[in-house]
């Protein structure tokens, strides 16, 4: 036997085996066996063993060892047994001739002697033979015992265990065991043997029963499973979800309700034990509850973002399924998923983070590229000025196309909100006002991401669109005087740019990402204005009033 399958199918084929299993369990079988087509052979290998010892026993007519008490096995059979052998007829044996005076011949016969089996021991072979074919069944279908290595923790993020010496840390090995494991806080996820990845959310209890089970007391659990490890299977205490080669989300009630939520492919989902049995399919965008007091089955609204799917230790990540990624929360000294600071800023000329006070600051350095240290996702930043070579990345992707600029501009580079009116977007069809999530750039400021760490944060996911609207920011003192250029870059390439935005509008922007990007610019210029403008008889400079904005600038995640 090559593979082991679970302990009720070994119970079912010995039933069959011995003619005592009903036509609900033959169903069950024949489920199994539709679902498991390699386990086909295995079954017959089991029946002519079967076959082989029984025939050997009934010649020799050995009595084997007890078997475990089972439904064709009760103490009703053992009793019977006991009785037939009682009431069994002795055995005749023929009498030998009276002795006759010795005569020395070549070749001496002895009398046949003929010999009666009583029918107790016949069925004690049988049952002997049973004993050892369920010993042989067992010892290749039955669950590992516990103790037994599984799985890895992968990761812990803000961990707390309800028992301090059953703690695990992160690379930890995962026994099996038939204890609840108490997670009081934070979030785990376990690496299988077999490939699949199952992260936990606290507070739950769960055991870990093999390589493929799990039992969930309460709490959330939600599981990748690849093609190889299909068939993994996770327990309620009404219901049992068996994966089909998905991606689910299962919740468990401390008042006993079950949910299911399949992110993508389907799932078997059973609902009660036994004859009460209910047997559903669910595929991906579905929900369903189960009822504790009922065990009934009945749909929910799907909840694409209740799950958390996997985490990210180093970089403090939590992540529920978000679609995109936010780049002015990456500036704010997030991950893109929330958890960065409004009005935390970059400053350019050194490549810190900063939160900005007061009057926005006057620079004009010299055209240098700046790595941004204290993130994993910025590669740099850098004042453009297209006078001399305009490097755009930390591997030396170049602006070729960059314009000629004042090399001059205000503040640093803001994660912030705005108030945003729907109708002052172009071609807008939507309406009301919002709150957008903006990356404020004044005229001559560039920065760099690198979408290779982002692929590193969720590697479950693709990265595959960036998307934004941009346009002058409202609160510029003479509105008037604003003219900007805007330029997006992928590896030093244009990918997108609007030159002499002037009017109070949000142009929008969207544009394909593929596998082999690597970096993303995003850059505003001073539209080349002449340096002695005069405004109202007063002389202003090419960078006056050119606050610039991409406001929601996101990642899209597939």
């Amino acid at each position: 036997m090559q593979q082991q399958y679970p302990n009720e199918i070994a119970i079912l084929i010995f039933k069959l085996l011995e003619n005592c299993i009903s036509d609900q369990e033959i169903q069950q079988l024949d489920d199994f066996f539709a679902q498991n087509p390699d386990a086909v052979h295995d079954y017959c290998n089991y029946v002519k063993t079967y076959t082989a010892l029984r025939m050997k026993l009934n010649e020799q007519g050995r009595m084997g060892e007890e078997l475990p008490s089972e439904e064709c096995l009760d103490q009703t059979v053992w009793q019977r047994l006991a009785e037939d052998e009682k009431n069994s007829p002795t055995v005749e044996l023929a009498q030998e001739p009276e002795p006759k005076p010795r005569i020395f011949v070549d070749k001496v016969e002895y009398p046949k002697i003929a010999r009666r089996v009583s029918a107790g021991a016949v069925v004690a072979a049988v049952v002997s033979a049973a004993a050892i074919v369920l010993i042989f069944l067992f010892a290749y279908l039955a669950p590992p015992a516990t103790g037994f290595r599984v799985a890895v923790l992968a990761d812990s993020l803000h961990a707390k265990w309800a028992i301090p010496d059953g703690a695990m840390d992160k690379g930890d090995p995962v026994l099996t065991s038939r204890s609840d494991i108490v997670l009081q806080e934070g979030c785990i996820k376990f690496l299988f043997d077999n490939g699949a990845q199952v992260t936990l959310e606290g507070p739950c209890a769960f055991q870990v029963r093999t390589e493929d089970q799990i039992k969930m007391r309460y709490g959330r659990l939600y599981a990748i499973i690849p093609r190889e490890a299909i068939g993994f299977s996770v327990y309620t205490d009404n219901a049992k979800i068996i994966d089909l080669g998905t991606e689910f989300g299962v919740q468990a009630d401390i008042g006993g309700d079950t949910s299911l939520y399949v992110m993508q492919g389907k799932t078997t989902l059973i609902a009660g034990v036994e004859a009460s049995k209910e047997i559903v399919e669910v595929g991906a965008g579905m929900g369903k509850r189960i009822s504790a007091d009922t065990l009934d089955i009945s749909d929910i609204p799907f909840r694409q973002m209740h799950f958390v799917r996997t985490i990210h230790s180093d970089s403090n990540t939590i992540w529920r399924g978000q679609k995109t990624l936010s780049l002015a929360d990456i500036v704010g000294g997030g991950n893109g998923l929330g958890t960065g600071v409004i009005d935390l800023g970059i400053n350019l000329v050194n490549g810190n983070f900063i939160k900005p006070k007061g009057m926005p600051e006057f620079h004009a350095t010299a055209n240098i590229y700046r790595p941004v240290p204290s993130s994993p996702y910025i590669d740099g930043v850098f004042i453009p000025n297209g006078q001399t070579q305009q490097t755009v990345s930390s591997l030396g992707h170049v602006f070729r196309e960059c314009p000629k600029s004042s090399g001059a501009c205000y503040g640093v580079i803001t994660n912030a909100i705005r108030i945003l009116n729907a109708q002052a977007v172009q071609n807008s069809t939507v309406s009301g006002r919002w709150n957008a999530h903006c990356l404020l750039m004044h005229a001559n400021m560039g920065i760099t991401y690198d979408l290779q760490a982002m692929r590193s944060l969720l590697p479950a996911t693709k990265i595959v669109r960036f998307k934004t609207k941009f346009g002058i920011e409202k609160e510029a003192i003479r509105p008037e005087a604003s003219n900007a250029d805007f330029w997006i870059l992928v590896d030093g390439k244009i990918r997108y740019q609007k030159t002499q935005v002037r009017e109070k509008t949000l142009f929008s922007a969207d544009i394909e990402i593929s596998e082999k990007d690597r970096f993303l610019t995003l850059m505003t210029t001073d539209g080349q204005d002449p340096r002695g403008r005069m405004w109202d008889n007063m002389a202003i400079t090419a960078i006056d009033s050119d606050w610039c904005m991409y406001t929601d600038p996101v990642l899209v995640l597939e």
